[in-house]
């Protein structure tokens, strides 16, 4: 298939906000390709080459090498780039301009296909060593000069990380399922060997070749991440018994990082709920795994927590995420050790156990699970009453834990891979005041300070996300919550993600000093959600406007286990308003 037709396709995506007809569009682009090559246009169509959990390395470069681009293939100088840029408000759309007005644009050209296009942007992206970055600038200036104008703006937008399309993993799954199964009914099918596979260009390529009924082979495999499920939160004991059937598996919830561990015999994987491959930064969780879980091959849940080496204790969230940010493992791993705690397992020798009771799951972990120091099951416990998951929550508050998570134990309580579900909620400590939830929001501009904060930043303006549109609509501004020590901090996390201008995936009617790529989440709690006619989150789900979170405060957790898309939803906000309400 042309990229021409990639293009034209995308600027029709464009041009309509409707859900239904970038659906429609997509679908009858992904039909009128060949099945060869449907996966290509998946990860074209998405700005991701391959999925996370690979390490294969994404194409990406910065405005300012975007801006070198252009200039060499529209024959035109750097400034009259950036002032095409500055006019339009996206490079991609000064590429179109200057490459139609140049000869080179004029030119008639053997046209790129889907396939070069991607091969060359992997290929690119791939370059590494002394030279790189003048040998990635020069192979995209050759990309460029064989494309047209309208070509030039997809390209450059996708190398850019934002093709503005609007478009997610929900609306490409229903594309898939309306191409080629004739229904958005196979939508559910095509969601679930997503969510056990986490490659959408490989679920692709088997449902355009080999059909639906190829898709439900998708399993589990050790290895592949599984999407994690998540648990939907709530304020009172009554509530969670009424959602989860009056009867539950309570567990301890640890402040630690959640870990997927993968064992094959003596080959170990560590996944981050952000689908990241970890392994290298616990080696000592590594060992752990190995000398304490007897299976030969699984797939298990746990989560991993710092331990205080001189007393034995759990140590904060945000020490365990030092180990992360530094690169000297041998040292970290001594001055921050880390233990896990187990609460699932998803895979057993050959079997996937997704679909086994939860009780069931329990059951064949606790068998293969030698405890140690560093090793243990989450304390857990059955119980069927408010009275007594209340008196529960307070053990394990009292003993450190920041909370519980009730998980239900009737015969449909399966592992729902790649979804937030009512069959797992939680009760945190910080739930008992002002907002039933704590909140992960994405940050996407900062104001200046003033007086005392003169140099950092006065507040930031933060989004929760939504799947639907692959949007970052506003919910607050933050002000409080932020010692001095996190303000310098602050400043030096957003740095590198600073933009020129509002990323188009920001829906904001409020203004910033300093706009940033929706990259870094934090843990905020407020007071309640009140309808706000400023901030865009919950618009045409609720009356009167957005939602917004009234007296807002970070509560000094650096979610750095959390992509941005694993942020709170728009859904998660409104249900959270609805129940303020019902209240």
């Amino acid at each position: 298939m042309q990229y021409r037709i990639l293009a034209e396709a995308y600027a029709r995506i464009e041009s309509t906000s409707g859900l239904l007809e970038k659906t429609q569009i997509l679908s009858s682009l992904l039909r009128e390709s060949p099945p060869k090559e449907v996966s290509r246009l998946v990860a074209l169509s998405l700005g991701k080459l391959h999925p996370d959990w690979m390490g294969t390395p994404e194409i990406g470069i910065a405005e300012k090498t975007a801006v070198q681009v252009v200039a060499a293939a529209a024959s035109v100088s750097e400034a009259k780039v950036r002032e095409e840029a500055r006019k339009t408000g996206d490079i991609g759309a000064a590429a179109e301009v200057l490459l139609g007005r140049s000869a080179q644009g004029a030119l008639l050209i053997e046209e790129p296909t889907a396939s070069f296009v991607y091969d060359t942007l992997d290929a690119t992206a791939k370059i590494s060593g002394q030279g790189s970055s003048r040998e990635k600038t020069a192979k995209l200036t050759g990309l460029l000069s064989s494309s047209s104008p309208l070509e030039a703006k997809y390209i450059l937008r996708t190398v850019l990380g934002d093709l503005r399309l609007g478009l997610g993993d929900i609306i490409m799954i229903d594309a898939l399922a309306v191409a080629f199964a004739g229904d958005k009914a196979a939508s559910d099918e095509v969601e679930r060997a997503f969510n056990v596979c986490s490659d959408l260009n490989h679920v692709a390529e088997v449902l355009a070749l080999q059909g639906i009924q190829a898709v439900k082979s998708i399993k589990a495999e050790v290895g592949t991440p599984i999407r994690v499920m998540a648990a939907k939160k709530l304020a009172t004991t009554t509530e969670i018994m009424q959602k989860v059937g009056q009867r539950a598996l309570a567990e301890y919830k640890y402040d630690g990082e959640r870990i997927q561990v993968h064992k094959d015999r003596e080959t170990i994987a560590l996944f981050s709920r952000r689908q990241e491959r970890i392994t290298d930064q616990y080696p000592d969780v590594v060992e752990s795994v190995r000398q304490n879980i007897a299976a030969n091959r699984c797939i298990v849940e746990g989560e991993c927590v710092a331990i205080d080496p001189s007393t034995g204790k759990m140590r904060p969230f945000q020490e365990l995420m030092q180990r992360r940010r530094k690169t000297d493992v041998d040292r970290m791993k001594e001055l921050v050790p880390a233990g896990i705690f187990f609460f699932d397992i998803l895979y057993l020798e050959d079997r996937d156990v997704t679909a086994l009771p939860m009780l069931e799951r329990r059951s064949l972990l606790e068998k293969i699970v030698r405890k140690s120091d560093r090793v243990n099951l989450t304390t857990g416990e059955i119980i069927d009453n408010p009275e007594g998951l209340s008196t529960f929550f307070q053990r394990a508050v009292e003993s450190g834990a920041e909370g519980i998570i009730a998980k239900a134990v009737h015969k449909e309580s399966s592992y729902q891979a790649g979804s937030r579900s009512w069959l797992w909620i939680k009760l945190k400590a910080s739930y008992q005041e002002g907002l039933s939830d704590t909140v992960d929001l994405v940050i996407v501009g900062a104001l200046y300070g003033r007086g005392k904060r003169t140099g950092v930043y006065g507040a930031i303006l933060a989004s929760v996300y939504d799947p639907d549109s692959d949007t970052y609509p506003t919910v607050c501004k933050i002000g409080t919550g932020f010692t001095d020590e996190v303000l310098t901090e602050l400043k030096q996390r957003l740095e590198k993600h600073m933009l020129e201008r509002r990323n188009p995936k920001v829906l904001a009617d409020v203004e910033a000093d300093v706009w940033f790529d929706p990259q870094i989440v934090i843990e905020v709690i407020g007071d309640q959600i009140t309808q706000s006619p400023v901030h865009t989150a919950g618009r045409g789900k609720v009356e009167g406007g957005g939602l917004a979170i009234r007296f807002p405060r970070f509560t000094g957790r650096w979610r750095d286990d959390k992509g941005p898309t694993q942020a709170t939803t728009v859904d998660d906000i409104v249900d959270m308003f609805e129940r303020q309400h019902e209240r």
